[in-house]
């Protein structure tokens, strides 16, 4: 990623409360004074920190990642990482995956101290505040939780914050005696492709600079499956998972660690029940947890692998418009969001922290419809689903669902990203940033990104050395380390 792109606010995770999340009284006070001392982006003390972020908690100030908060104590957006920002009294609201640039990682949550933050970067950021008792099983902190809730002073478990993927971190210029660990050098977002060609699974890195490895196969390192007939991959911190559809119809997965060493494939079939027929596989990694659709025998399934390395069975998740071609899913604030083309119609639906599904919307009625689809990918950027769809004709279209439902109607991608003809397309949110990759009707793998301010990178070729065969799976998600 270039250091000119804009990194879209990451989001509070959804369903705090799941967390085993205790809610302190809110005592309502007179209009915000000026708290401490400190001037901005400047040394500020732990007594301080906290006493701005009980500030926020004792006006009940909203979330929203659309509204800034202004007082005396300055003006910052209405989210998780606002609330951090405000009470470290940066000079503007930094996001979840930006606020590691300016404070150190700690060794462990029991370094913890006053004033310290607990980041997810993808997802969630809370300030630490203490521990209950000397066991350091619970830990207090205050936090922007989500829509319709205010600031508040919570207990987390550290059983949840652990399994939650959250770190602890310490700002790099809070008053305190005992020294800082050295830094460490970050390796930064890269983005994971995989694309197949001969029947075999090959993958490739882009790294944050825009620089991309040579194609890898990945059954030479983690087992021979056959014919592989779809793939999919997603990222969890820098392990990357790969899912494949191999030539006796079975769903297989590996993981590549962030060393670069890979599992070998084992087929999910004994743990989620076998599906027969499968012609397309998706993921996408909430918290520890991997979340996978199969489309099978024209119907929709849905399973996930969670923390613990266990599957879920898969559950039909099928919508009523006809038989079921493609689907893709993403992330979105900390929910699973599932478009699918059924019958040539885009259709959507969401799936809450809770484990509960809504009904299934169809796209065309919100955003146009653009003919009968092909394929459809979709990704979450902050609280939006972007969707991107190839139609029949192989023209690429790209639209999205706002966090407060609404919908950006369906506009044509060639005007910004040029002109080719795809049947294929896959997506992720990768360091904030929307990227897209298609194979095109001519047998070539086309890549482009979005960034946060909305403007599109032309597409461009990904040099496919070492890739033999026909193209006809593709998939991208991210990682980080």
């Amino acid at each position: 990623m270039s250091a000119n792109r804009s990194k879209l606010a990451n989001v509070a995770l959804a369903g705090a409360l799941a967390l085993g999340a205790v809610v302190s009284t809110v005592s309502l006070t007179a209009p915000a004074q000026a708290v401490g001392t400190s001037s901005v982006n400047g040394s500020i003390s732990r007594s301080e920190i906290i006493a701005r972020a009980q500030n926020w908690v004792d006006q009940a100030v909203p979330y929203s990642q659309s509204l800034w908060h202004s007082d005396s104590n300055g003006s910052y957006r209405q989210d998780c990482s606002g609330l951090v920002s405000m009470a470290w009294h940066l000079g503007s609201s930094r996001v979840t995956s930006t606020l590691d640039d300016i404070s150190t990682q700690l060794g462990s949550l029991d370094d913890l101290q006053p004033g310290d933050m607990i980041d997810n970067i993808s997802t969630h950021v809370v300030l630490f505040a203490g521990w209950t008792d000397g066991s350091h099983n619970t830990a207090v902190v205050y936090e922007e939780p989500r829509p319709g809730l205010a600031a508040r002073k919570i207990n987390y478990s550290r059983s949840s914050l652990i399994s939650g993927g959250f770190k602890p971190f310490r700002y790099d210029r809070t008053v305190d005696s005992a020294p800082l660990p050295p830094k460490q050098t970050p390796v930064g977002w890269g983005a994971q492709v995989v694309v197949n060609g001969g029947g075999n699974v090959f993958h490739t890195t882009r790294s944050s600079n825009g620089s991309w490895t040579g194609f890898g196969n990945v059954e030479s390192a983690a087992g021979d499956i056959g014919g592989v007939q779809s793939i999919a991959d997603a990222g969890i911190n820098g392990d990357t998972h790969v899912l494949a559809v191999g030539g006796d119809g079975n769903i297989y997965h590996t993981i590549r660690h962030s060393d670069g060493n890979w599992d070998r494939f084992t087929d999910i079939g004994p743990q989620t029940n076998k599906l027969g027929n499968v012609t397309k596989v998706s993921a996408v990694s909430i918290g520890g947890d991997l979340h996978v659709v199969a489309v099978a025998d024209g119907k929709l399934f849905h399973t996930a692998r969670l923390a613990n390395g266990t599957w879920l069975r898969f559950g039909d998740i099928t919508p009523a418009g006809g038989a079921v071609t493609s689907a893709s899913v993403a992330s979105v604030n900390g929910e699973l969001q599932v478009v699918t083309v059924s019958g040539g119609t885009v259709y959507h639906a969401i799936r809450a922290v809770s484990g509960s599904w809504s009904g299934w919307g169809n796209a065309y009625d919100a955003a146009g419809n653009i003919g009968p689809a092909q394929d459809v990918a979709v990704a979450g950027t902050g609280t939006d689903a972007q969707i991107v769809v190839v139609n029949n004709n192989g023209q690429q279209f790209h639209g999205i669902r706002y966090g407060n439902g609404t919908w950006q109607p369906f506009a044509e991608l060639a005007p910004v990203i040029g002109s080719f003809n795809a049947n294929r397309v896959s997506a992720a949110n990768i360091d904030g940033e929307f990227q897209a990759v298609f194979i095109t009707n001519d047998d070539r793998i086309m890549h482009t990104i979005r960034d946060g301010s909305g403007s599109w990178d032309p597409a461009a070729p990904i040099q496919l050395n070492g890739v033999s065969g026909n193209h006809y799976a593709v998939s991208i998600g991210g990682t980080y380390n």
